[in-house]
This record gives structure tokens, C-alpha cells and sequence, in this order.
């Protein structure tokens, strides 16, 4: 699991003026995912031409689980408080590269200070329906947590946002019972100018009594103000989750409504506003000594900047997989997915303009199987 080791801390100047030199216990954690992906994507017409039947056959680094390595520590302030700090780097276990070119710490870093009942934490955040980070609130309703492609939450445009510059509240007022509430100062706050940033705003609430658990969250997003989009400065996002655990069976559901959003699972689709509909219907079941995942998904999306009638799409997503515990730190998996669109996301189009940016076509009409190791550390 989490190895503890000493990390000495040792400032120069204080050294040679003090005398001293302190330390701090330090956790160094992580995991390393790495598997075999076939691929196959249907072939494509209409938009920006034909688009050839594509199989391949690649390595494939956290298809399920995560390749990161992180810091996190804690001190005793008295009287139940603490003082604490994560930073996590996610890499491509593959290749050994960072994730994100140039950057470290991209996964989340933040600085925490709280109790049994408060905590506030700032820094570089996975959002409340993200499915990711330390203060996600909806992952625990998606049985494929958010991997497998897009068979694990590839229908909620809310999966794998993330903000910088942004603070989080958790009060836990009862056992069982976590609200949060979290804002940013803006995603370039090098940028003087606060209504020329994005900025990000959610509260929501999870419920865990037992077998039972529930979620709701809502989130805003307010974009700049580019000439002409007044109207569309604000996505929302609502979202709710259900589940209850029988032993024998875990069913879960999930449900988002997303309202003129210009971001779709963290990346950028131009300057139109999309409306989606998100629904996600699943369970985990103990099998042969692992677990058996499932899910089905189903998406409904309208471009509502598009001036033309070819303005809707939807799609359905199938996920299965299984995991296997070869130890309490290793874990094997293997799973499949299968996406067809329809409308606006169809294979064969006529024409593809209002979904152009939308999301990669090619992920929702083909199907994928993949299986490898998970280790933790």
C-alpha cells in the first residue's frame, strides 16, 4: 500500500545560522497500470470526408487503475486539527513520460488544514463529478470507476475535470454525511482581468448509511466572455447518484444533466454550447474469487449554437470487465467495450459540422478489448 520513509528537510541558511536541521515524515504512494489494448473503430463518412475501418494494437498505460506516483503528509496541530499537503504526478507507464508534457504534480496538489469535522483544502483539484482526486463525490457510482475507455463514465461530460487555482470546504455535520462546496479564482489568474477566466463553481452532498449511498451534485461553469457568446457564458452540470450493495450484487445508477457546457470531460470543444443528457445504469457482483463490472450507458446531446436542423446526436456505451486480486497490491484485469452513435455522432453521416468538436467520433462507433496489471505502492 503507502511506504513510510524519512525525508530530510534541510534548509542551508537556517543550518548554518541555527545549528539545526529538521525533518518530516513524508508518505511517497502510487500505482503502476499497464496492459494490452485491441482497438477497432468503425469507418466513418460524411464531416471532413471518409474515414477508413482502423484496427489496432497498442500498450496501454491505466486502460484501468492508475499509473501516478504522489507526496502526502500530515502534522498535528492539537486538539484534533492537522495540517496536510498531497501532490501527485500521473505518467504513461508505457514510455515513462509525464502525462502532461512539461508539468508535474498535474494529477492534483493541494494544502489541507481541518478536523473530524472541517477541512479546507487549495491547490490543482479534480472537481465533484469528476470520477477523479481526493474530493470527487459521483465515482463511486460508476462500476467501470471511470476506466475502460469511455466504458467508464464516456457518457457525462463532467469525467476527468479538473480546475487550478481552486478551493474546497467538506463539513461532515453527521456520520455518514459529507457536504462540499468548492470555487476557483479562474484558470489563468495570471490574467487581471477576472471575467477573462474560466472559472469553476459546485456544492454537493454524499450520503453513505451502510449498503445505501447517494450523491447530488451541481456545478457551474463560467466561461469567458468571448464577443457574441454573452448569452452561453454559463454551463451547468446536475448530477445524482444511487447505489445499494445486496453482498451478492451492488446496482448502481447515475444521472447528469448538462446545460450550454463548452467542455467535455476536461477537454476544450470550441465555442459552441452543447445540452446532454447522461444516464448510466450498472453493478459490481463477487465472481470466482474477483469481481464482475458492468454498465450500460446512453447519451442524448443538442448543439445549441448549430443554426441547422442536424443538431442532435446520441449514444449507447456496453461495458464489462473483471478483476482479480493476485494480492492486496496487485490486481489483474481484463474488459470490453462496445459504443454506437446515432444522429449527429452516427457512423455514416451526410454532414458532421454540429458535432465537429464535439468528441471524437471514431471512441463512440467501435469496440475495444484489453486486459493487464495493476500494482500499488
Amino acid at each position: 500500500m503507502r511506504k513510510t520513509f524519512k525525508l530530510a528537510m534541510i534548509a542551508a541558511a537556517a543550518a548554518a545560522a541555527m545549528g539545526s536541521v529538521q525533518a518530516a515524515e513524508v508518505t511517497l504512494y502510487g500505482s503502476i497500470s499497464t496492459g494490452v489494448l485491441y482497438k477497432h473503430s468503425d469507418e466513418l463518412t460524411g464531416g471532413q470526408g471518409t474515414i477508413k475501418e482502423q484496427d489496432s494494437v497498442s500498450m496501454e498505460s491505466a486502460w484501468y487503475g492508475d499509473s501516478i506516483w504522489g507526496l502526502t503528509g500530515t502534522e498535528e496541530l492539537g486538539n484534533g486539527w492537522t495540517v496536510g499537503f498531497t501532490l501527485e504526478n500521473e505518467f504513461t507507464s508505457d514510455d515513462g513520460n509525464m502525462a502532461t508534457p512539461d508539468a508535474i504534480f498535474d494529477s492534483q496538489s493541494y494544502l489541507r488544514i481541518g478536523n473530524d469535522m472541517f477541512n479546507i483544502a487549495v491547490g490543482n483539484l479534480g472537481t465533484l463529478a469528476s470520477a477523479g482526486g481526493d474530493f470527487d463525490l459521483v465515482g463511486g457510482f460508476d462500476p467501470l470507476e471511470a476506466a475502460f475507455g469511455v466504458g467508464g463514465m464516456g457518457a457525462f461530460a463532467s469525467r476527468d475535470f479538473a480546475m487550478s487555482n481552486t478551493a474546497v470546504m467538506e463539513i461532515t455535520p453527521i456520520d455518514g454525511l459529507k457536504v462540499s462546496v468548492m470555487g476557483s479564482v479562474g484558470d489563468d489568474d495570471s490574467n487581471s482581468r477576472w471575467a477573462d477566466r474560466n472559472h469553476y463553481y459546485g456544492i454537493g452532498a454524499l450520503y453513505e448509511n451502510g449498503p445505501f449511498a447517494a450523491a447530488a451534485v451541481v456545478e457551474m461553469m463560467q466561461y469567458d466572455r468571448p464577443e457574441g457568446l454573452a448569452d452561453d457564458d454559463k454551463g451547468m452540470t446536475y448530477t445524482i447518484g444511487l447505489s445499494y450493495d445486496f453482498d451478492f450484487v451492488k446496482p448502481m445508477f447515475m444521472y447528469q444533466h448538462a446545460d450550454k457546457v463548452r467542455s467535455w470531460m476536461d477537454g476544450d470543444i470550441g465555442q459552441d454550447a452543447y445540452t446532454t443528457d447522461s444516464f448510466l445504469l450498472g453493478a459490481t457482483a463477487p465472481l470466482a474469487g474477483g469481481n464482475l463490472l458492468a454498465s450500460v450507458q446512453y447519451l442524448k446531446a443538442e448543439n445549441e449554437s448549430a443554426a441547422n436542423s442536424n443538431n442532435e446526436a446520441d449514444a449507447w456505451i456496453l461495458g464489462v470487465a473483471y478483476t482479480y486480486e493476485l494480492s492486496k497490491r496487485t490486481t489483474i484485469y481484463a474488459g470490453a467495450t462496445y459504443a454506437q452513435g446515432g444522429d449527429g455522432l452516427d457512423k455514416d453521416l451526410e454532414t458532421n459540422a454540429s458535432f465537429g468538436d464535439f468528441m471524437d467520433r471514431a471512441d463512440y462507433n467501435g469496440y475495444q478489448f484489453g486486459l493487464g496489471l495493476n500494482h500499488t505502492f
